[in-house]
């Protein structure tokens, strides 16, 4: 994944205008970015995680059959065990059994993906990851539900730590420090906050219907743009689903959103 540093300053003012920071609350149907923003958005849906980095080594060495020495075959065998892990891990609602297969594919698996992913794929990897982080913290951050906040304060971190490790040679940690920063980058994406920040939103537009009976015409507004929030969601436009949100939020008031 190739990342063009031009897109980041557009893309993040496009993104602090995506929070609808004023005093005006806009409608819905002006609400959907378009441009380069879109293009810096769509990189959250396919951020380099352990299970396609590994996906991408395991195809990058079957096409290079000079690297089928003894080490690197083995390499392979165990990284495809612990792919078959995180892609369990992926399709499983459980989330605490999610945790649990997917720990013990990275117990397992970094060292193999240390060892078969090119230098370049981690530098493309982390570029892409840092691109997100920066578009992130300008989208996701308007949303103020703490563990957003703190997944960004992690990944900014572990990334610091993988190009670190890379400095001084030692791959397995750099790898390990990338997949952990794109572990906690997966939380930051617009589907992620979406889906947590809906129910809080909802349960805050239930309790001012039954205690704040002066504002029947914004409480209907502000169900309107929430109900519009689900149905985008539904159709997988998260985007604009957090912008219907996060409108439904200035209507209902700013009051810090509880973690869930």
């Amino acid at each position: 994944m190739r990342v063009r540093p031009s897109l980041i300053p557009a893309a993040v003012a496009g993104l602090i205008a995506l929070g609808g920071c004023g005093d005006a609350v806009t409608e819905p149907a002006a609400l959907v970015p378009a441009g380069e923003v879109e293009a810096a958005l769509a990189i959250a849906a396919r951020l380099p995680t352990f299970t396609s980095l590994a996906s991408e080594a395991l195809a990058r060495g079957r096409a290079t059959p000079g690297r089928g020495e003894n080490g690197a075959s083995d390499a392979a065998v165990r990284l495809s065990a612990a792919l078959a892990l995180a892609a369990r891990a992926d399709s499983l609602e459980d989330a605490a059994e999610a945790r649990r297969l997917r720990a013990e594919a990275y117990a397992s698996g970094l060292v193999p993906l240390a060892t078969l992913l090119e230098p370049a794929a981690v530098e493309e990897a982390r570029a892409a990851l840092t691109f997100w982080l920066e578009v992130a913290e300008a989208l996701v951050g308007e949303a103020e539900l703490p563990p957003v906040r703190d997944a960004l304060l992690d990944a900014r971190t572990l990334l610091g730590r993988s190009r670190a490790a890379s400095a001084l040679g030692d791959d397995v940690a750099a790898v390990s420090a990338l997949v952990g920063a794109a572990d906690r980058l997966s939380a930051t994406t617009p589907r992620a906050v979406l889906r947590r920040l809906l129910p809080e939103l909802e349960a805050r537009l239930a309790a001012g219907r039954s205690t704040d009976t002066a504002r029947v015409a914004d409480l209907r507004r502000a169900d309107r743009l929430l109900r519009g929030a689900r149905e985008a969601e539904a159709a997988g436009l998260y985007v604009l689903g957090l912008r219907r949100a996060y409108y439904a939020r200035q209507i209902l008031g700013e009051a810090p959103a509880a973690a869930p």
